[in-house]
């Protein structure tokens, strides 16, 4: 079964033209790595201009195959010269990967409108910037696929990420809405929504320097989130959320929420206890019960 879903894969990515943002590193590094075995032109774009030009260097690819473009997602006129410009070279857009984004866990008392105004400017505006670009150009071909990167904060509210949720939701929920309104134009819109995936997102703080910091325990690696997102692209999936018991968590808040209701209060004691004791590495670890939630 496994070969048969890589051929799959394989067929419905071969010679498309994909952008990627935030490619540098993380899940959109491991998609793009992934889109390029799978027979994909991709283009990585990722604000870092240094990381980028050192990903790209090591990457296997045959000629032709790659661009890349520093781009700050924040920035309209780059999103839309990025989309512009991979047209131009490559002839078409088939799937646009709005994957670039940030992670915000902090107190609400905490969060200045600094806080604010940063999170929902990469997280939400541009992911808006990312559709506003590829839609046009996708409608004139007749087809193409819009794939956006949220979390799992944008299906189940997780507390002390008020900041976080507030952008993933707005992205599943526009990315849900277009899905429909899309769907008879030939144009399919997925959203992504993992658990935790090893990448450098934990040690990225919303305002200020990178620090180093561990993933959680249950983070997933990269490569495992990328080979489950294109397989369900490649099905056509409209909710692409992962691992299972991230996944059973969303479904068990959408069935019976009031069930989910002793598990979020304990990650809530949880992550106050952390932020008071200073413990970051507490705040992702999944409480005592969580396979009862």
């Amino acid at each position: 079964m496994a070969s048969e879903g890589v051929g799959v894969v394989r067929e419905h990515f071969d010679d498309k033209v994909c952008v990627v943002t935030g490619a540098a590193s993380g899940i959109g590094l491991a998609v793009s790595e992934a889109l390029l075995r799978a027979g994909a032109v991709v283009v990585l774009a990722d604000r870092d201009a240094d990381r980028l030009a050192s990903t790209v260097d090591g990457l296997d690819h045959p000629p032709g195959r790659v661009d890349s473009a520093a781009v700050d997602v924040t920035s309209q006129p780059q999103v839309q010269h990025l989309v512009d410009a991979a047209v131009s070279r490559h002839g078409a857009l088939d799937f646009m990967f709005n994957n670039a984004g940030i992670g915000g866990t902090l107190p609400i008392g905490d969060a200045t409108l600094e806080h604010w105004r940063r999170i929902i400017d990469l997280n939400l505006w541009g992911v808006i910037y990312g559709v506003h670009a590829a839609l046009p150009i996708m409608r004139r071909q007749g087809s193409g696929h819009i794939v956006n990167t949220a979390s799992l904060a944008g299906l189940v509210p997780f507390p002390y990420q008020s900041l976080y949720c507030t952008t993933k939701y707005g992205v599943v929920g526009m990315s849900e809405c277009l899905r429909y309104e899309l769907g008879a134009e030939n144009i399919r819109v997925s959203v992504v929504c993992p658990g935790n995936v090893a990448s450098r997102i934990f040690g990225t703080p919303l305002i200020g320097e990178a620090v180093e910091a561990e993933p959680p325990d249950d983070a997933i690696p990269a490569e495992e989130a990328a080979r489950i997102i294109l397989d369900g692209v490649a099905a056509g999936e409209g909710i692409i959320a992962f691992p299972e018991a991230p996944k059973q968590l969303w479904r068990q808040y959408c069935s019976t929420p009031e069930t989910v209701e002793s598990y979020l209060q304990q990650v809530a004691r949880q992550r106050r206890s952390a932020f008071a004791s200073g413990d970051v590495a507490a705040l992702f670890r999944p409480p005592p019960d969580r396979g009862e939630a």
